[in-house]
């Protein structure tokens, strides 16, 4: 299945550098241009299917990109939950223990993990190859968090310290072969 990742428009938080988890935050002007740009792109491209995040900043960029595309909105590839750990810069966040962890599925603070967000992604890509086979092409416009779980599972990464390696700008579209 090939599967075209694309990470939200700009927000306030990813200017400021504050992790912004769930919140309901839309796009910037900037956010607006990017997912523009993004739409020719991609207007080319047809898809077998079209999944949302739940999120506003989210079905802002679907709004954008793919307007003729009826796309189907799932909490699977919804942004981290943060528990109580909202406010905190993205460099804090990687210090705190277990924010990584492939084994447990929360932080104290109640964060989710990379072992709970993998987990959903894996029950996601699962559901996709069942109901749509191995050759269809789908979108995803999701978040960074989700397309970082997507590119352990695609790329087989065994250590979250690989995870520093990964990075999904805002006006990028990752391509996998799942």
């Amino acid at each position: 299945m090939k599967l075209y990742v694309v990470r939200h428009g700009e927000t306030a938080s990813n200017v400021s550098g504050v992790v912004s988890g769930r919140s309901e935050e839309g796009l910037t002007e900037k956010g607006i241009m990017q997912a523009e740009i993004l739409n020719q792109k991609i207007a080319d491209t047809k898809f077998d299917a079209v999944f949302v995040s739940p999120m506003r900043r989210t079905l802002q960029t679907a709004e954008i990109i793919v307007p003729e595309y009826d796309y189907v909105v799932d909490e699977r590839i919804s942004e981290r939950d943060l528990g109580t750990l909202k406010g905190y810069t993205i460099d804090e966040l990687w210090q705190m223990p277990l924010w990584n962890s492939l084994t447990e599925k929360r932080t104290k603070e109640g964060a989710e993990t990379f072992a709970a967000g993998i987990e959903r992604v894996q029950d996601f890509l699962s559901e996709l190859k069942a109901n749509y086979g191995e050759r269809a092409v789908i979108l995803l416009i999701t978040h960074s968090f989700i397309s970082r779980c997507i590119w352990k599972i695609a790329n087989g990464i065994q250590d979250s310290a690989d995870f520093f390696e990964f990075s999904h700008k805002n006006d990028e579209i990752k391509i996998y072969h799942i």
